[in-house]
């Protein structure tokens, strides 16, 4: 007796492993209760939170990709101000014009100084505050 074409045809398309192929679990919540998971998810997607809640902490992904928190977003400002900023070459001028000893010290000097060390300072704060290390007091 042979087998079916249909038996043929189920054992040939089944999977070598069952870590090689994904497929979609689709399932129905309320507008709340997807607030409250995407919340519950953080940073990381919610297809990976609800994989991990559901299979205990294992889970096999092949993709890395996660959401941005919110200090990634603070990180992308910043590096976006310091990328449009002249603070580090305006620096640079002030350092070679000291060494050469070419650097009148006028009030407005004084005052761009303050204010230059005052930006590095906030965007220190900010770096650390997102990086979520405890600042030195």
């Amino acid at each position: 007796m042979s087998a079916s074409p249909i038996r043929i045809f189920n054992a040939a398309s089944e999977p070598t492993s069952d870590k090689e192929i994904t497929v979609p679990i689709s399932f129905r919540v309320t507008l709340l209760e997807k607030s409250k998971i995407k919340k519950l998810a953080g940073s990381q997607s919610v297809s990976n939170y609800l994989r991990r809640e559901a299979l205990g902490g294992k889970v096999a992904s092949k993709r890395k990709k996660r959401l941005p928190d919110l200090d990634d977003k603070r990180l992308a400002r910043l590096l976006g101000a310091l990328g449009q900023s002249r603070l580090s070459s305006n620096m640079n001028q002030i350092a070679k014009a000291a060494n050469m000893g070419a650097l009148p010290v006028t009030d407005d000097l004084v005052v761009e100084l303050h204010t230059a060390c005052a930006d590095i300072r906030a965007m220190r704060h900010d770096i650390i505050t997102a990086l979520g290390i405890k600042a030195e007091e």
